[in-house]
């Protein structure tokens, strides 16, 4: 698997985030896993990073509260930050709405659209891209 220095969770489901946190921990136990409840939590972290480099991979959920993964994609957009374009976004979702995946396919920075529940081999898949 590639070097991955930071990951953040970004989904309001604390089991979810659990899960991925205990399985991503076992795969990649030297990276920084970060959890945030809404897009609002990760966006304000991600704009304060001072000494932190930017998170390889964002894991994103669309419906949260505060902020939504939708939201979170638009101010993205318009982030400028020199290191934006090594951030791997990816939707993780219970959504199966064709609309929701055509949306996600508007965004550059996003990778890939995973439908929950999310499972080992995604889980693979995203770490060895």
């Amino acid at each position: 698997m590639k070097n991955i220095s930071t990951i953040y969770i970004v989904d309001n489901d604390p089991i979810y985030q659990l899960v991925v946190k205990k399985l991503l921990q076992k795969m990649l136990p030297s990276t920084n896993l970060f959890s945030f409840m809404d897009g609002s939590e990760a966006w304000e972290k991600l704009c304060n990073l001072t000494n932190e480099k930017v998170p390889c991979i964002i894991l994103l959920d669309l419906d949260m509260p505060l902020m939504d993964g939708w939201e979170f994609m638009e101010m993205f957009d318009l982030w400028k930050h020199p290191e934006k374009n090594n951030i791997q976004i990816y939707i993780v979702s219970s959504s199966i709405a064709k609309e929701d995946i055509e949306k996600s396919n508007t965004y550059s920075s996003i990778v890939d659209y995973i439908t929950k529940p999310i499972s080992l081999a995604s889980l693979e898949k995203i770490l060895l891209k």
